[in-house]
């Protein structure tokens, strides 16, 4: 439970038949984990490496930010063998929690986000059924109903809109700031940050993603990875240049080029740093 309260997707990877472990969350007494706790469950007889691709693909995130943790030998030296990008853990009562310091985790996490962001995960399987299905790309967008919505941050959303800042790698203009310095920036009164929420018709996202405006120069970009997939990035960059902001801070991650070219094809000067 300390994973899930500090912000840590959970998954479930056993050999087993799904009824049966969804059984024994539903109705085994001493469970603390239950079923809303966990944003997918793979519980089949396939290899563990290949339903850790499955999983990786199900909630949109890099094999290399998965920590696999398992009671067995065999399924360790499986997953370091085919995924040496994963963290395999190797499950033992007494030093478990020490394996596990390889998470960098918040104290601060709110509740109410991390419920949000399981739930994103949870209903990723909806949508990746809806994309199947849709003829287009285009198709499955106007499917998923959205709703954006941008405006002023609200002091109460600040501690939110920093943990995207720093945590966000891929869509991201690299620039990351504290809570105390949002604080500070948010109460100056030529800068303008924007707030980022979204929602479709399988779930509310809650807040995804940040803008920050410093005159004609956008400062701050960041948008969640469990929102990609949707033309997001585009509508905000959009909203950036009706805004009539010339030019945007850029600072390399490693894993945001993408939005790089975005912005090169868009027409917006990047300011490299």
């Amino acid at each position: 439970m300390d994973l899930y309260y500090h912000g840590v997707i959970l998954a479930v990877c056993s050999k087993n038949d799904e009824l049966d472990v969804l059984r024994v969350f539903r109705e085994h007494t001493g469970m603390i984990l239950k079923e809303e706790h966990i944003a997918c469950f793979k519980c089949n007889w396939v290899n563990k490496p290949e339903n850790i691709r499955c999983i990786s693909e199900i909630l949109n995130i890099g094999i290399d930010s998965i920590v696999f943790v398992d009671d067995t030998s065999f399924e360790i030296e499986s997953v370091k063998a085919m995924l040496p990008e994963v963290t395999a853990v190797l499950y033992k009562r007494d030093t478990v929690f020490d394996e596990l310091s390889c998470f960098n985790l918040k104290r601060d996490m709110n509740l109410q986000v991390v419920r949000e962001r399981t739930g994103t995960y949870k209903t990723n399987s909806l949508r990746s059924e809806l994309h199947k299905n849709s003829s287009t790309y285009e198709d499955y967008i106007s499917s998923l109903e959205m709703i954006v919505d941008i405006h002023k941050t609200a002091n109460c959303e600040l501690a939110r809109v920093s943990e995207l800042t720093q945590r966000t790698n891929k869509c991201t203009n690299g620039i990351r700031y504290s809570l105390e310095a949002l604080k500070r920036i948010n109460e100056d009164i030529h800068y303008e940050l924007y707030t980022v929420c979204l929602s479709d018709k399988f779930s509310d996202l809650g807040i995804v993603g940040v803008i920050g405006l410093h005159g004609k120069c956008a400062d701050l970009f960041s948008l969640s990875c469990r929102a990609l997939g949707r033309n997001l990035e585009m509508q905000m960059i959009c909203w950036i240049m009706d805004k009539k902001i010339s030019s945007i801070r850029f600072l390399s991650t490693g894993k945001n080029e993408h939005l790089r070219h975005l912005l090169d094809t868009s027409g917006v000067t990047v300011q490299s740093n």
